[in-house]
Formats: structure tokens, sequence, C-alpha cells
């Protein structure tokens, strides 16, 4: 096969997972909108994930399925945080969040759940179920 047949074919590949990604997201990160989320009332997931990663790119499709599915997890804010570009902050250091496509269920600025790795739907849905009902 020649790359140009390779390189369009792996673009084919790619492009349907992207079109679902951050399909639920409602925030990105950034320090001001986190704060402003700590204190209030909402349950919060925070998704620490990258574009590249294969593990995030399925929980991304799993949860946007879920979420389709039951319409009560649209309730749930989700903050989205670039691993890549906030993975060595504070922020991951005061949660103790150490890799990527890690999901942090918060509320009022204090832990609920944590889910790290993990891509499977009944674990997923288990972590919605307990943020539903923080």
């Amino acid at each position: 096969m020649n790359r140009r047949a390779f390189l369009a074919l792996s673009t084919a590949c790619v492009l349907p997972w992207s079109g679902e990604a951050h399909a639920f997201v409602d925030h990105s990160y950034a320090p001001a909108t986190w704060r402003e989320l700590q204190n209030s009332d909402q349950t919060v997931v925070l998704f620490f994930r990258a574009d590249w990663s294969l593990t995030c790119q399925i929980k991304e499709e799993i949860i946007a399925r879920l979420i389709a599915e039951n319409p009560r997890y649209e309730n749930l804010t989700f903050l989205d945080i670039d691993w890549d570009t906030f993975g060595a902050s504070r922020m991951t250091e005061g949660l103790r969040v150490s890799r990527r496509s890690t999901l942090v269920v918060m509320k009022q600025g204090r832990e609920i759940a944590r889910l790290e790795n993990e891509p499977h739907e009944d674990k997923l849905r288990a972590l919605l179920e307990t943020a539903m009902a923080a």
C-alpha cells in the first residue's frame, strides 16, 4: 500500500471518533470556570483527557452514548481538562490526578468518585449513577 492510500485510510478510520468527541462537554477548563463550578451546587465530572489517547476517545464515545440513552445524565456538568496543557498543573497535583483518562466527580469542591483508565461501559455507567446520587 502506498503512503497516500494509507494516510487516506487512516484518516477515514479516525474521523468517526472526531464527530462524537466532546459531544457531552459543557465547559473547557479554565481556572475561573473551575472556581465558579466548585462554589456551585452542580455535580461536576472532570475529564482529564488527551485528544491522541485511544482510551480517552473510547470513554468519550461510551459517555456520549450513555447520555443519549439516559437523559438524566444531561443534568451533570462536564469539565474537559486537556492533559497536554494541564497535566502538570497545580489542579492535577491538588486532586492527585496522575494520568490522563481520569474522571473525577466533584460536588462543592469535594471528591465523590473517581475512575482512572477503565474504558468499560459498566464502570462508566456506575460512575455516572454515583454522580447523579450526589
